[in-house]
């Protein structure tokens, strides 16, 4: 039993979009009963599972309208009913987002490679730290980079990356490409993977979910 917080402090990153492949991909691929806790304010997860489950996908429970108040009860309960609990939580920082990270044994912070988006990134990893300092134990982390264009590395986002490894931060070795099935799903509840296993996207999302299944088995390990 694994809580993951996929979690920044700053809107359209492709948190939410982050959050939906990685719960079907754990799935349609690994057989776990997965539960999304939607607690993004604009829903996007929500209508994703009401069209997913429409189109006949079993196995991933979206609780939404995940707030303050009702967290950790919501937690409590798909703890006892599933395999792994993922929390797509709003941009920002806030009571939600501390009572959820405090929760979670690993949180994915998805993060574009600009400047900008770095600096939001690193606001997330402090709020990590203050959590991890509340719970008392380890929360393990890393960046994911999205929206990622095909082709080589940009000089920019060569330096972005250079200046958080150089601060310790670990990032996923695999990043979320820029592409069009990642959009069309929110319009037909169909991920990648439910097209063809072996199409660019379904690959793309497999090895970021193995990556970070990696992480918590490491963690686990070390407990």
């Amino acid at each position: 039993m694994a809580i993951l917080s996929i979690a920044s402090a700053k809107g359209g990153c492709g948190k939410t979009t982050t959050a939906i492949l990685l719960s079907v991909e754990l799935v349609l691929n690994h057989g776990y009963r997965v539960a999304l806790l939607d607690g993004d304010l604009n829903q996007h997860a929500s209508a994703f599972g009401t069209k997913a489950k429409k189109a006949g996908l079993k196995g991933l429970d979206v609780v939404p309208d995940i707030n303050d108040v009702n967290v950790l009860t919501a937690l409590r309960k798909c703890e006892a009913e599933n395999d792994l609990v993922l929390i797509d939580l709003p941009g920002g920082t806030s009571t939600l987002a501390l009572k959820a990270i405090q929760r979670s044994h690993f949180v994915l912070i998805p993060t574009q490679a600009s400047l900008p988006d770095v600096r939001d990134a690193s606001k997330t990893i402090i709020q990590i730290d203050d959590a991890q300092e509340l719970a008392r134990a380890p929360i393990g982390r890393a960046i994911v980079w999205t929206r990622i264009l095909p082709g080589f590395e940009s000089r920019s986002a060569r330096k972005v990356r250079m200046g958080l490894e150089g601060q310790g931060t670990q990032i996923l070795s695999a990043a979320l490409m820029e592409r069009a099935a990642y959009r069309e799903m929110h319009i037909t509840g169909i991920v990648p993977r439910q097209e063809a296993a072996t199409n660019a996207a379904a690959q793309n999302v497999e090895a970021i979910t193995n990556e970070v299944l990696a992480h918590l088995e490491k963690l686990s390990e070390a407990a």
